[in-house]
């Protein structure tokens, strides 16, 4: 555990990436309404437009003297550069859910990303028996975040030697995004027999263009989120999304209650990882109620 001297009427920033899919407004409500919880901090948010405008407030945001950054990354190689900035200019950055390619930040609060990766992968492997092609929908490829997913699901894989990745795509965390990659990809390939995308706005966009497409050859959709429209398909059990990798956007309301444990001089974990849950139709009901 870690401390740092208290802060009293302190003043914190949050920078959010745009509120365009329905995780990252559930994410902008959560932090909304924890907020008031502590009335004595001063609450700047911001949601970017894309990632020169939230590059562009990070910098206001490094200038303008605040105790602490609360920063998720819409790109978390892109912000990683201007992260270290803030940390190294005396500023206390907690980085939130997308990870940054380096170690320089004060703490860290998000989703269990490698946990995501090898729980979809053994899924798959055993729905699938061992063997199969498989299209693989990343989001936003090369990010730390995407490669801490899709590294632990590729090298979990390698316990069924039997399953090919034969294509990949970038469903970019939304539906439109989702839906286009699988349109591109249907054509070339007439025999895929499960999809993992790393999202599941992403998945359910990749379901609509393999419905549209009349594909039956695809037996299996893995996401990777929380979303109710992918409970409630995992539920009725009558398509192809059988299993999300769960973990929920309420993650921004836990990364408010760390700052303010942080500035108020208490114990903190530098690394505060929320585990990820496998949903599937045998505890979806568990989950119903807790999805974005």
């Amino acid at each position: 555990m870690m401390t740092i001297e208290a802060i009293p009427n302190a003043s914190v920033a949050i920078s959010l990436p745009p509120a365009d899919n329905v995780w990252q407004a559930k994410m902008l409500t959560a932090v909304e309404e924890v907020i008031k919880e502590y009335p004595d901090i001063t609450w700047t948010i911001k949601n970017a437009v894309d990632d020169p405008d939230q590059l562009n407030q990070l910098t206001s945001m490094k200038e303008e003297g605040y105790d602490l950054i609360i920063a998720l990354p819409n790109d978390g190689d892109l912000m990683t550069p201007i992260c270290e900035e803030i940390y190294e200019s005396g500023t206390h950055l907690l980085v939130l859910d997308r990870d940054i390619a380096s170690g320089k930040y004060t703490a860290y609060v998000g989703g269990d990303n490698p946990g995501a990766g090898r729980g979809g992968a053994q899924f798959l492997g055993e729905y699938l028996g061992g063997e199969g092609k498989i299209a693989v929908l990343r989001c936003i490829a090369g990010a730390p975040s995407d490669l801490d997913i899709y590294n632990n699901f590729t090298e979990e894989l390698k316990k069924y030697p039997g399953i090919e990745i034969i294509v990949e795509g970038d469903g970019e965390y939304d539906t439109q995004h989702g839906l286009d990659a699988m349109s591109n990809i249907l054509p070339a390939y007439d025999q895929i027999d499960a999809v993992f995308a790393q999202d599941d706005e992403a998945a359910l966009g990749a379901m609509t263009a393999i419905e549209n497409a009349g594909r039956t050859d695809i037996k299996l959709m893995i996401g990777i989120g929380g979303k109710t429209e992918a409970y409630d398909q995992i539920k009725a059990d009558n398509t192809i999304f059988k299993c999300s990798m769960t973990y929920l956007p309420d993650m921004g309301a836990d990364a408010v209650r760390q700052a303010a444990k942080m500035l108020a001089g208490e114990p903190f974990a530098k690394d505060e990882i929320i585990e990820s849950v496998m949903v599937t139709k045998d505890n979806v009901d568990e989950y119903m109620d807790k999805g974005y």
